[in-house]
């Protein structure tokens, strides 16, 4: 019924569109940084080698867009926008304070921890693609990410919430 590029669209579009509106500060402008994504997929299909998800794939192209957006546009984040404030805000109000303690805990992570810790607990992501996101192996990944989740446990005093 759809060719596959139109079934990949169909497929992504969403799961594209949450990832950039957490992260881009006009939300007019996701659906020209997912077409360029979408743009930029097609120019490249043959260098996509199968070694991640297409999806893996998708998102990495997404976030160079949006970066080229953000710079194009001189455009920073704001803080309240990102997907931490989110997760803060969806919480009951007892585990709020604790939601809230924990992303300023990752706030000040340095990057690479702080990028993984996100996209993994917030987004979701194998090891496998986490590491093909950050450009780090995924054992550098999987050992970071336990230490700075049991470095968060020892901080809060909650070994069940992770």
């Amino acid at each position: 019924m759809y060719d596959p590029i139109t079934k990949i669209y169909l497929l992504y579009y969403d799961d594209l569109y949450r990832f950039l509106v957490t992260r881009y500060p006009n939300p007019d402008h996701i659906d020209d940084i997912i077409q360029n994504t979408f743009l930029e997929a097609l120019r490249h299909m043959d260098s996509f080698k199968g070694d991640s998800s297409i999806k893996t794939w998708l998102f990495g192209i997404a976030k160079h867009q949006l970066y080229r957006s953000l710079r194009k546009n001189k455009l920073q984040l704001p803080l309240d926008d990102s997907p931490e404030a989110e997760l803060a805000a969806h919480t009951d109000f007892s585990d709020k304070v604790l939601a809230e303690q924990i992303v300023e805990r990752l706030n000040r992570l340095d990057p690479p921890h702080r990028d993984i810790m996100r996209l993994r607990l917030l987004h979701g992501l194998s090891f496998k693609e986490i590491a093909q996101w950050t450009d780090r192996t995924e054992t550098y990944c999987r050992v970071n990410f336990y230490r700075m989740k049991e470095k968060l446990r020892k901080e809060y005093g909650e070994d069940e919430h992770m």
